[in-house]
């Protein structure tokens, strides 16, 4: 019975009118599709993008990583002097530094290249990496690792 009353309001309007509401109708409905569907999708995919160039400039660094030819193995220097010259040569700040035995835990930071070639130079030096944790900070990269 409720439609009844609308299909007569309806009916009763001119001509004029309708198309009014209908084109009020059609624009209501284009706008919330736009703010409620295209717009969040847009801002979504500008995300996606700018973390994509991202990880492709961060690939980009490390392809461009190569190993230096200087090598830590030099066995008559305890481990941990050997580590506080590599990374003073690499050019990488060290925050923090603990040694107990053979155990040397630290954090350090430093640009993304240099950083990649002296982690790759104590893979060559057979290091024993037991954990490493990389978090990007602005243009540094921070690492907490832990050497044997």
């Amino acid at each position: 019975m409720n439609t009844d009353v609308h299909i007569k309001r309806w009916r009763r309007l001119s001509q004029r009118e309708r198309g009014l509401l209908v084109l009020l109708i059609a624009g209501l409905l284009g706008g919330a599709l736009f703010y409620c569907i295209w717009q969040p999708a847009m801002q979504r995919l500008d995300a996606a993008e700018h973390r994509y160039r991202q990880q492709q400039h961060f690939a980009v660094q490390l392809e461009r990583a190569q190993p230096q030819s200087r090598s830590l193995s030099d066995a008559s220097q305890p481990l941990s002097l050997r580590i506080s010259e590599s990374l003073v040569t690499a050019g990488l700040e060290v925050q923090q530094m603990d040694s107990d035995n053979e155990q040397i835990r630290l954090t350090l930071s430093g640009q993304p290249e240099p950083l990649l070639r002296w982690l790759d130079r104590l893979e060559r030096d057979d290091v024993l990496l037991q954990s490493l944790m990389l978090e990007p900070r602005d243009t540094l990269i921070e690492a907490r690792l832990q050497l044997r």
